[in-house]
């Protein structure tokens, strides 16, 4: 019997998971039902919805659902599932028998090796492993709009560790002018990605669509970045002056 092919793609945080997916999903036809998951991340997460954002055909299936969705997949579809660099891969129950295992490692990292169907090496060098698992620390900020001189210091100050060690940051977040952005950043690489998301301009009021940060790391002082990022959210006056003053020139070409 013919079953949705399930690919299980795992590595350790950076290694480039969801890099790897979005290439494989640049080469898709999209003649064919597409879905993602991400389990470890809660209900909802920056790379669900990202992924969400930038490929809008693709189903993001939260991982409380996926129980529920096996045996209701389309047996024509393609299910990429992103493990959580904090999950046990060998503790995965995927009860449908078309199951590929992609590992995004070095060959130095021989569970991952031994666990897979395919080794595919990470596309930049990773940094030595730390001792113990980093912590993982996330933060909605759906309604939040960001100052951008003031958001460029929150994401320099994180990345150059001032509130600790950061291995990984990815966040949305969304600016003034209406643009929502994704931004990156491996412990290792030069500079942070930025990616726009192409969504809609918002100009009225506080955005009504996810929003939020997430960091991987060690000795993270989360109460410090909390205070942080509120320092560089608008107020409610200033916001209204910003998205007034973007709105005019298009309301001017209509």
């Amino acid at each position: 019997m013919d079953s949705c092919q399930v690919i299980v793609v795992a590595g350790r945080c950076g290694a480039g998971k969801t890099h790897w997916i979005r290439q494989q999903l640049a080469a898709q036809g999209w003649q064919q039902p597409l879905f993602y998951a991400c389990p470890g991340y809660g209900s909802m997460g920056v790379d669900l919805a990202r992924m969400g954002y930038l490929y809008p055909r693709l189903q993001v299936l939260p991982a409380a659902s996926l129980e529920a969705c096996w045996e209701r997949l389309p047996p024509q579809g393609q299910f990429f599932l992103e493990v959580g660099y904090h999950l046990d891969i060998h503790c995965l129950q995927i009860p449908l028998p078309r199951v590929k295992r992609v590992a995004i490692a070095t060959p130095e990292e021989t569970e991952f090796c031994h666990w897979a169907d395919e080794v595919v090496e990470p596309a930049v060098p990773l940094p030595a492993i730390a001792p113990g698992l980093p912590d993982l620390w996330q933060i909605e900020l759906s309604d939040q709009v960001f100052d951008p001189p003031s958001l460029d210091e929150v994401l320099l100050e994180l990345t150059e560790g001032a509130y600790g060690q950061v291995q990984r940051l990815k966040g949305i977040f969304e600016l003034p002018d209406g643009q929502a952005f994704a931004v990156d950043f491996s412990l290792g690489l030069k500079d942070i990605e930025y990616t726009n998301l192409n969504l809609p301009l918002w100009f009225e009021g506080r955005p009504r669509r996810w929003s939020g940060l997430e960091l991987i790391g060690h000795h993270l002082d989360k109460a410090a970045v909390r205070e942080l990022i509120e320092d560089a959210v608008l107020s409610d006056p200033v916001l209204a002056q910003y998205q007034a003053h973007y709105r005019t020139p298009l309301e001017a070409e209509r």
